[in-house]
């Protein structure tokens, strides 16, 4: 070995760190037991006076549920039925072009921001208006929002969920996935409530949904007046449904998405 090749391994060494010498246990003990996961802890004591617990799961657990939630985020994100730009409207995207749209947008944003708040009551909202108001906007801003926050949010149309049904009792003779999924969501959004041919077999799908939301979460959009609602007396029975726990917005008037056309 020449004497270039000694002296850059005598540098190497000098400047190398310490590899920390590995901690020898002198006991351990049973101190107790978790109060949360059950988990029995122990006290090491090594021979430098040191001491460490283990036995306690609380943190493996917390993380296993973190990634399940997450799982469970992306399966519902997956499986809603929302399409084009309406998957990455967001509240700063909404030009309120009235006093009314703006009350909306606040009522919006305060409750996707604390949707914790509104899970633990089963607080729903009722968008209700003309065409072009931005109610299918505010509501896919809020299933953005809350849906960020690693909550189980399913957004889909009355009118594409009773094609799904149909489409999957037809091919397969069986009732799609997407039903259990309306009902297990922690957030539901049900769009353009109304929108398509109200047959028997819409008005008992419908029933079955906000029945099965009841104390849920749930925000709704729908151009139906509340007296188009009362004039039939199947959709009566599923609009008092409905108006449990519900706040109603009422957008009418002017077209947001005609602002600032000539």
């Amino acid at each position: 070995m020449d004497e270039e090749m000694k002296d850059l391994m005598r540098h190497a060494l000098d400047n190398s760190e310490d590899v920390p010498e590995l901690k020898k246990p002198a006991k351990s003990e049973r101190i107790g037991q978790c109060e949360k996961c059950c988990g029995n802890i122990t006290r090491i004591t090594f021979e430098d006076g040191a001491t460490k617990e283990t036995g306690c799961r609380c943190e493996s657990i917390k993380w296993a549920n973190d990634k399940q939630r997450r799982i469970n985020a992306e399966t519902f994100e997956k499986g809603s039925l929302i399409y084009g730009d309406y998957r990455k409207k967001v509240f700063d995207d909404y030009q309120a072009a009235d006093e009314q749209q703006e009350t909306a947008l606040k009522i919006s944003r305060y409750y996707a921001d604390h949707f914790d708040r509104q899970l633990e009551n089963g607080q729903n909202i009722f968008f209700q208006g003309t065409y072009g108001t931005g109610k299918t906007h505010l509501a896919a801003a809020i299933r953005q929002a809350v849906a960020s926050q690693g909550y189980k949010v399913l957004f889909m149309s009355l009118p594409d969920y009773l094609d799904t049904l149909k489409r999957e009792f037809k091919e397969r003779n069986l009732r799609h996935p997407i039903s259990k999924m309306a009902k297990d969501a922690e957030l539901l959004i049900l769009d353009d409530v109304g929108a398509n041919r109200m047959t028997d077999f819409a008005h008992e799908e419908l029933f079955k949904i906000v029945d099965s939301r009841r104390g849920k979460c749930t925000v709704y959009t729908t151009n139906y007046t509340s007296e188009q609602f009362k004039g039939n007396q199947e959709l009566q029975r599923i609009f008092s449904r409905m108006m449990e726990r519900t706040k109603v917005v009422v957008l009418n008037g002017t077209d947001y998405r005609m602002k600032g056309l000539m």
